[in-house]
């Protein structure tokens, strides 16, 4: 079976739904980070993956200094540089830290880390923009299906009566192992935990921005350090 890119299951994906809500996120992220990001600045995106948004950022504000991490792929694009961790980035040097549809995927203590880097390596002032995806509500459906279909199976990690409850909001369990899964995944777990040390200066909810959260596919949130 052919290996599909990260592209051709993101931005250029053959499903037309799948494809709107990734170019949605992705203009709205380019949008966040542009206006949040002095001139001259640097932007460090963790979990870069081939360096997508980075690069679009960069054909965007080419002024930005474009930083990439990622713990399972190298950068596709020549002016980003990557860093072998967060931990080799110097103590407040960047402007807007990314995170985006990565979170879903750490354990609680790489969540912790990724908090304390964050802390450490923005400047004072700085943003952390984060986004992940909404696995309750309406896109709950569709996003299964796209899954199922990419995957060329009639098999899906939810159940019938699991699939229902999260299209109603109902949480249901998460596998131990969240590396390749969405299931289960709440967003406002999330938010809990990121407001125990930031404050959220914003939230935002694509591919449709002004409607409930439930009719939307994706969440951001634009975090600062207390006090700033």
């Amino acid at each position: 079976m052919r290996e599909i890119s990260y592209e051709e299951q993101t931005v250029n994906s053959g499903n037309p739904l799948a494809r709107f809500a990734h170019r949605s996120r992705m203009s709205m992220a380019i949008e966040l980070v542009t206006g949040l990001c002095a001139r001259r600045g640097t932007v460090a995106d963790f979990g870069a993956g081939p360096g997508l948004f980075l690069h679009a950022l960069g054909q965007a504000r080419p002024d930005i200094t474009l930083i990439g991490h990622d713990m399972f792929m190298a950068s596709a694009f020549p002016e980003i540089k990557y860093a072998e961790s967060l931990g080799s980035v110097a103590a407040k040097s960047v402007d807007v830290l990314t995170a985006f549809e990565v979170c879903e995927h750490l354990y609680d203590n790489e969540l912790d880390a990724l908090l304390d880097d964050a802390a450490r390596i923005l400047k004072p002032g700085g943003a952390l923009v984060i986004s992940v995806p909404i696995m309750y509500g309406l896109a709950v459906g569709p996003k299964v299906s796209n899954a199922m279909i990419r995957s060329r199976t009639l098999k899906s990690e939810y159940s019938a009566t699991e699939l229902l409850k999260a299209m109603a909001g109902i949480r249901v369990s998460r596998p131990p192992n969240p590396r390749t899964t969405h299931k289960g995944f709440d967003f406002r777990e999330l938010r809990d935990t990121v407001r125990e040390r930031f404050d959220i200066d914003a939230e935002k909810m694509s591919p449709v921005p002004h409607a409930p959260w439930w009719m939307s596919s994706q969440y951001f949130m634009v975090c600062r350090a207390r006090g700033c």
